[in-house]
């Protein structure tokens, strides 16, 4: 299935491009075809679909999680912001061009293959080999805001 804005995907390649014309060390994006920016794409929109995000869908019948209505505190701004009912959130917009760049940069992520505790070859040792996580430091800043506490699975109770 080819790449439908607002259907599999929340950006276009178009927009994809654009985005990565303005930043530093894109490399694995531009050397990429069109068919695996695509790919990474929607690839990166249904990893994002699988967390819980604050505010509901505007509507029942929508194939992805937004647009949608609520509130959500943006730190950068320092006060509550209002979702769009018409329009993904810049956040969600970047989160999906930045995941699909991990994505492409790191082949076989999404596969899990386990971790590696110790490799020795010769006199090399290493230990506590660890794959990259599958969502970037990058990814988590921009939507943390927007996921249900925070992302945090974590609760507390005041008396």
């Amino acid at each position: 299935m080819a790449l439908t804005k607002g259907t599999n995907s929340y950006v276009s390649v178009i927009e994809a491009d654009s985005y990565f014309a303005d930043r530093l060390d894109v490399d694995a994006w531009a050397t990429a075809s069109n068919t695996q920016k695509e790919q990474s794409l929607v690839t990166s929109t249904k990893v994002l679909e699988t967390l819980d995000w604050t505010g509901v869908a505007v509507s029942d019948s929508q194939s992805l999680a937004f647009p949608r209505t609520g509130t959500y505190f943006d730190p950068r701004l320092g006060y509550d912001v209002s979702l769009s009912s018409v329009a993904v959130t810049n956040r969600i917009n970047s989160a999906t061009f930045e995941l699909a760049y991990h994505l492409l940069n790191n082949d076989g992520l999404l596969d899990d293959t386990g971790n590696v505790d110790k490799l020795t070859v010769g006199k090399i040792d290493l230990t506590t080999i660890r794959r990259p996580d599958t969502l970037p430091s990058i990814v988590r800043n921009l939507i943390r805001p927007l996921l249900v506490n925070s992302g945090s699975n974590t609760w507390w109770r005041a008396n």
